[in-house]
């Protein structure tokens, strides 16, 4: 029996991306089941993808709302002789995941993902969370990340979208092919050297559109304005982070932030205090 899977991640419709994009559909057509690796956004994501083939997802750590509550964390697929285990791949306890981050070594973090796998009795561990794209066996487990749609955060545009064809034949390794949409028609091989660490591999496939001015400020405006009001605050640095990525503005400064936080009538009048004292009036 040979089955082909199209495997995604890391969408976030519409908080990072305003659209699935059309080469998705070029790219995964044919297949016979599509997985979704988490980070979903909007759940009508898995409906457009359900004009390919039937699909199944889980929930990633960080969804909108709606999400968590019908999606699960993991779960196990058996097709083709194999047993796949679909996962985001983040620590579920956020401390954990928060001082993983600071791990460049892909070493534990590849040791991890294969006992996710090896404990559901799975030879495939299909995970997302990383945004970088690459399949390696490790441990006697196949662990393949699609890639991702969209950026990791409202500050990073991702550069490199990819998907990837998975075909199950018997108890062959599978065969598996990358797409990157900016060429769907020409499969490419990630270059991942998992000595080279995280950093090396995810600035291959991400970039940042905040300017060192920004970048600098980061701490200072979560731990001050974000803190106080996520909401209004996320909106509207995804209002600006729409307008870099629409060629509007080059990159996303303090000037752009702070006019967008003064103008949102949605925003607390601390916050914005917090923010003339600290950036000035736009």
């Amino acid at each position: 029996m040979s089955t082909t899977l199209g495997l995604i991640s890391d969408t976030h419709l519409a908080d990072r991306c305003r659209a699935l994009p059309e080469a998705v559909f070029d790219a995964l057509a044919g297949v016979d089941l599509i997985l979704h690796a988490g980070d979903v956004g909007e759940l009508s994501v898995l409906d457009q993808l359900s004009r390919i083939a039937p699909v199944i997802a889980v929930h990633g750590n960080d969804e909108l709302a709606g999400a968590p509550d019908v999606l699960p964390g993991r779960q196990v697929i058996a097709l083709a002789g194999r047993r796949i285990l679909l996962a985001h791949g983040h620590h579920p306890d956020r401390a954990e995941e928060m001082a993983d981050r600071k791990v460049d070594d892909w070493h534990p973090k590849l040791a991890r993902w294969a006992g996710m796998a090896r404990a559901a009795g799975a030879s495939i561990l299909v995970y997302g969370h990383t945004h970088v794209g690459w399949a390696i066996e490790h441990s006697g487990v196949w662990l393949v990340n699609p890639g991702a749609i969209a950026g990791g955060n409202h500050m990073l545009r991702q550069a490199r979208q990819t998907v990837v064809r998975m075909t199950l034949n018997g108890g062959q390794p599978p065969n598996i092919t990358y797409l990157d949409l900016a060429e769907p028609e020409r499969p490419f091989a990630p270059a991942v050297d998992p000595d080279a660490g995280f950093l090396a591999a995810f600035a291959h496939v991400a970039e940042s559109i905040a300017t060192p001015a920004l970048d600098a400020e980061r701490d200072w405006w979560i731990e001050h304005v974000f803190a106080l009001a996520p909401d209004p605050v996320r909106d509207a640095l995804r209002r600006v982070m729409y307008r870099c990525l629409d060629g509007e503005l080059p990159q996303i400064d303090l000037p752009d932030l702070s006019a967008e936080l003064l103008a949102a009538p949605d925003v607390p009048a601390e916050v914005k205090d917090r923010v003339r004292a600290r950036w000035g009036a736009a």
